[in-house]
């Protein structure tokens, strides 16, 4: 257990878990509903909001923008439940607890321990994650792992919560790990959380990769300890569900073992999807080449000298020129520079606003899960008067490039590509058809989504009408072909 800290920098901590435990004496159902009402204000952080909802559209992709929004909001009433159940799982009395609760599949647990070995118990990150823990050390005996909270003073009083009911054990190393499963005793062990690179494994997760621990299958190995998953969830009526779920045994290859953690973990999401902890960065580590999910904040504004910038055009091909002055110029490392004169206006940097209203667009739409241009450096040289912006270069095709045998297909892809933007709650309002791009992958790219509009909700009928019209258009292989227009919009009625 960690080390008492000071009386001094204890006190505040103090109160509050003092406070905690005057709260764990309300009724049930009245600290619950306490707890809901935590989630709504929870919900309205948005640094949290969009974790989760890059999250969700990451797992549920197929899901419309409407339902994961509805699922996103479910979560964070299941957030602040969570943190209300703080109290009841580390100071309600158990019998305060006795009708709020369901254990299952104890013979499972039975049996294994009947075999003298020790057990591995196979968990996960929920929002009731304490109150499961609370309610598994009266049927089960185990030590939980956990990770000490790096402010002393909060770590003592968690811990000293959570040894009201059961043990810990802090970060170990694997060897020990094992010792202690190899002498018999019980682990709880929760691996979903990405550690990056190093000891994982992309397997498999909902259809999409995603870095999974090995130590897991190493634990168990050294430990010869049986594997038993649990499950937990609160049904409908709000009870407690715990499950120890039948013994699995690991293969030893690591693909094969990751990827049916990952489906036991699948499934017991799906019991209620919106009390897995969607709060945390959990793809964090992707595959290389593979772009973030989580929304990037556009580069910020840097100041440059004359040589700086006359030195990155000369170092690179102009591709454009405008007034004679380069326009766009590709370097040589496969990134572009296009550059912008600066314009003002009744002492308004006209340009400058209309950048930052396009970077802004550009991580927007990237976040939505659509392709853009990703901005590398945003900068200024005052001597020549001039904005850059330095990106990789988009390998895409011009839709007027598009040879006529590719006219039809391509009409159906962007019936499909339109459909998925107005599900997702993009209104494009403004469309060109020098902005749009296909890449190889059959995607489209948009180069500048400024005039874009985002909304919390799919879109109504009449904003996808407007810009239905506008893209038959603007696009000339559905403005000069009838058999094109009719496959582009029988595929934007296509439901998924």
């Amino acid at each position: 257990m960690a080390k008492k800290p000071s009386k001094v920098s204890s006190f505040f901590i103090g109160l509050a878990f003092g406070l905690l435990k005057l709260f764990a004496k309300l009724p049930y159902p009245f600290v619950i509903a306490c707890g809901r009402q935590l989630g709504r204000l929870l919900y309205r952080v948005k640094s949290r909001r969009i974790i989760v909802e890059a999250n969700l559209r990451y797992c549920f992709s197929n899901v419309s923008y409407s339902e994961r929004q509805k699922l996103c909001k479910q979560h964070f009433l299941a957030l602040g439940e969570g943190f209300a159940e703080l109290a009841l799982a580390w100071y309600k009395p158990f019998n305060k607890l006795e009708k709020y609760h369901e254990i299952r599949g104890l013979e499972h647990y039975e049996k294994a321990q009947a075999t003298g070995r020790g057990i591995f118990f196979l968990g996960y990150h929920n929002t009731s994650l304490e109150l499961s823990g609370a309610i598994m050390s009266r049927y089960l005996e185990f030590a939980a792992f956990y990770r000490p909270n790096k402010n002393p003073a909060l770590d003592y009083h968690i811990q000293k919560g959570r040894n009201n009911r059961t043990q810990t054990m802090g970060r170990n190393d694997i060897r020990s790990i094992g010792k202690w499963l190899k002498s018999g005793k019980n682990l709880w062990f929760m691996p979903d959380q990405d550690m990056g690179r190093k000891a994982t494994v992309f397997a498999p997760f909902f259809g999409n990769p995603m870095a999974t621990l090995n130590s897991p299958m190493r634990i168990t190995k050294l430990g010869n300890a049986i594997v038993l998953p649990v499950s937990y969830h609160k049904d409908r009526k709000g009870k407690m569900i715990v499950e120890v779920l039948p013994e699995v045994e690991f293969t030893g290859q690591d693909e094969i073992d990751c990827t049916m953690a990952n489906k036991i973990l699948e499934a017991c999401i799906m019991q209620a999807p919106e009390q897995y902890y969607w709060v945390h960065r959990r793809f964090k580590t992707l595959p290389e080449g593979q772009r973030t999910i989580y929304k990037q904040k556009p580069p910020k504004l840097k100041t440059i000298s004359a040589e700086q910038h006359d030195g990155g055009i000369s170092a690179g091909k102009v591709l454009t020129r405008q007034d004679g002055l380069p326009k766009l110029v590709r370097t040589f490392d496969g990134q572009l520079l296009n550059i912008f004169p600066r314009r003002t206006s009744l002492a308004i940097d006209i340009t400058r606003q209309e950048l930052k209203r396009m970077l802004d667009k550009c991580s927007l739409f990237t976040f939505r899960g659509f392709y853009t241009i990703t901005p590398q450096e945003f900068t200024l040289c005052e001597e020549r008067n001039a904005y850059m912006l330095r990106y990789l270069e988009v390998p895409g095709v011009s839709l007027s490039h598009i040879p006529a045998d590719r006219h039809e297909p391509t009409a159906i892809l962007l019936g499909s590509w339109l459909r998925h933007l107005h599900s997702e709650g993009v209104y494009l309002k403004d469309i060109r058809q020098t902005n749009i791009q296909i890449l190889p992958n059959g995607s489209f790219i948009l180069l500048n989504p400024t005039n874009c509009e985002f909304f919390d909700r799919e879109l109504k009928e009449s904003l996808r009408e407007k810009d239905r019209q506008q893209m038959m258009e603007a696009i000339a292989l559905l403005k000069d072909s009838q058999r094109c227009r009719e496959l582009f919009i029988e595929q934007y009625q296509m439901k998924v």
